[in-house]
Order: C-alpha cells, then sequence, then structure tokens
C-alpha cells in the first residue's frame, strides 16, 4: 500500500474519529444535588412507598376541590401583582393577561435560564400587549422583589417554629441564614438605589458606557430611561403605593399554602397553623435559591422530610407534599404551555 493511501486512511480515521466529551458543571451540579438529596432521604422511605399508594386512594375529592380553587386564586393574585406593577407606571393592564403572561412565564423558566427566561418572558409579553418599554421592565423584576420578600416572611415563621421544635440541622440552619442573608442583601440594595435615583442613574449611565464599549450599536437611553422610571415607581410606592403590590403578593403565597392545608385535610390530617407553615416557607426558600428550575425535587424532599420530623406519618407526608406539587406546579405548567404559545404568536402576528 502507498504513503498517499496510507496517509488518506489516516485522514479518514480521524474525520471519523468521535468527538471528545464535553462536561458542562453548571448542568450537572444541579443533577448531583438532586440525586443526592433523593438518596439521603427517600431511599430510608422506599418501605413506605405501597403504603402511599393506599393513602392516595384515601384523598377526599372536596378536598382536592377546594385545593385546586385556591391555587387558582393564587396565580389570580400573582395577575393582580403584576398587574398592580404596571399601574405603578401609569399604564393600564387587564387583570386577565396579567394572569396569562404569569402562568406562561412560569412555562418558560422552566425551560429557558430559569429566572432570567422568566423576567424576559414578562418583559417581552406585557410589551406587546401595548405597555411602554420601562413600564416592561419594571413589571419584569419588581414583582420577584415583592415575592421574595412574601417568601422570606414566610420562610422566616416557618424557622422560628422549626428551631422552637427542633427540627432543623446544623446545616441546614447554616444553608437558611446563608439564603436568607443573600436574598435580603440583594433587595436590600435595590431598595437603597431605588431611594437614591442619582445613584442608579449613573450605575445605569455607567453600565450603558460599557455596553457600548462593547456593541456600538447599543441604543443610549434604555437602561437610563429605565432608572428613571423606576424612580418614578419608588416615588409613587412613597405614597401608598406599595400597598397594593405587598398585599397581593401575601395573597399569592397565603393561598398557595391553603391549597396545601387542603391536601392534608384530604388525607384526614388537621395540622396546626403553626405546623402547616413550619414545612412550608423554608423548603419553597431553599427551592427557589436552588440552580434547579421550579426547585424540583429539592422542594419535594425537604418538604416531606420536614413534615415527617414534625409526626405527620412519612407515607401521608409524601403523599401530600405530591399531590401539592401537582396542583401548584407541575398542573400550571401544563396549562402554561399553550398559554406561551398563544402569546407568542400574537407577538409573531404583531
Amino acid at each position: 500500500m502507498s504513503d498517499s493511501t496510507l496517509d488518506d486512511a489516516a485522514e479518514d480515521t480521524l474525520r471519523h474519529e468521535p468527538q471528545p466529551l464535553r462536561m458542562h458543571l453548571l448542568r450537572i451540579v444541579p443533577a448531583v444535588v438532586v440525586l443526592g438529596l433523593l438518596v439521603h432521604f427517600l431511599l430510608p422511605r422506599l418501605d413506605s412507598v405501597t403504603e402511599s399508594i393506599a393513602t392516595m386512594r384515601t384523598l377526599a375529592p372536596w378536598a382536592i376541590a377546594f385545593a385546586v380553587l385556591c391555587e387558582t386564586l393564587s396565580y389570580v393574585a400573582n395577575g393582580a401583582l403584576l398587574h398592580s406593577t404596571v399601574s405603578l407606571a401609569g399604564e393600564r393592564m387587564s387583570l386577565r393577561r396579567a394572569v396569562a403572561i404569569e402562568v406562561g412565564a412560569g412555562t418558560v423558566a422552566l425551560v429557558a435560564a430559569g429566572a432570567l427566561g422568566f423576567g424576559a418572558a414578562i418583559y417581552r409579553w406585557t410589551r406587546n400587549g401595548g405597555v411602554s418599554r420601562d413600564a416592561a421592565m419594571l413589571a419584569s423584576w419588581l414583582p420577584p422583589v415583592f415575592d421574595s420578600l412574601s417568601l422570606i416572611l414566610f420562610a422566616l415563621m416557618g424557622a422560628v417554629e422549626l428551631l422552637h421544635q427542633h427540627q432543623l440541622s446544623r446545616s441546614t440552619e447554616i444553608a437558611l441564614v446563608i439564603v436568607i442573608a443573600g436574598l435580603s442583601l440583594v433587595i436590600g440594595v435595590m431598595i437603597v438605589l431605588l431611594a437614591r435615583n442619582e445613584w442608579m442613574t449613573a450605575i445605569a449611565e455607567r453600565v450603558t458606557w460599557l455596553i457600548r464599549r462593547v456593541r456600538p450599536s447599543a441604543e443610549n437611553s434604555l437602561l437610563i430611561d429605565a432608572a428613571e422610571r423606576a424612580g418614578h415607581a419608588w416615588r409613587a410606592m412613597g405614597r401608598g403605593g406599595w400597598m397594593r403590590p405587598a398585599c397581593c403578593s401575601l395573597l399569592v403565597l397565603t393561598f398557595d399554602l391553603l391549597c396545601l392545608r387542603y391536601v392534608f385535610l384530604g388525607l384526614g390530617q388537621h395540622l396546626y397553623i403553626t405546623t402547616l407553615i413550619a414545612g412550608y416557607g423554608v423548603p419553597l426558600l431553599l427551592g427557589r435559591s436552588s440552580f434547579v428550575p421550579g426547585g424540583i425535587a429539592v422542594v419535594e424532599v425537604a418538604m416531606a422530610a420536614l413534615y415527617g420530623g414534625l409526626g405527620v406519618p412519612a407515607n401521608v407526608a409524601v403523599v401530600a407534599v405530591l399531590t401539592y406539587r401537582l396542583i401548584s406546579f407541575w398542573l400550571p405548567a401544563a396549562v402554561g404551555i399553550p398559554v406561551a404559545i398563544a402569546l407568542q404568536s400574537r407577538r409573531a402576528r404583531a
């Protein structure tokens, strides 16, 4: 065989050589964390799977109906939060469209960069509804601030009760303190920047200058106008405009908590409100601060473990938490698929 034939064969081999496997760390870490939680918490409870299946058959239909109703009201309150935020900017949006945007954006967040995808979807669909650019930008970040404050409040109430009953491990206490401190710091910085609008404007000008260095075609006034509109919204909240968004945000979690309560009632468990809150706020806060979209598995594992430690039978706790997550998370995510498609198709027609 000639040298040229050997060279051609070698090139052929290299061309068909499988490409090296590239490991994406940020995609692997959440999966490893979830698997670790499942192994740590669920494997010791595998003996109760049969009992859990039997427990599912005892769910009272009337209680599930009330749970679905409460979760529906929770999403309506979430839409009212977006609606009131747009009103702070002096503009209008129908409550029906606001609810649809929240449901659709929640589904988008599962498949598109989590919180970033959620905020981008809120901005895009709010903007397509006839709202100005600056008001849409305000709507993309201010409601999550109110939601985070309400969630921190519920988590603190739950943590106090868990500490009172000695149900938090040392590592969980440290994680909870870090999460609450981090969220509080971010919210505190945002409040300071809103209160001192000249600081926010200066930062917006600096960031705009940096963006222009990288992308000369970028628009100059986008961030500066957004900072000015945020200042107007802050002044409106200072005149009592914060009350309506704050109440809507609290109603979101209140109705969601009632959904969980009716699920427990459907299983014959009459929990005290303190016990209900104790196992509710902390898992949701840990799930939201995780890298996993929607806190999948983090919320379920932590919530089932906490309620099991608070005296709820293991099989009942697992069934109650999974049923609650089905109603509050998976069903709205499924409903959000056609809603997101409809909102996107309207954008394409526009």
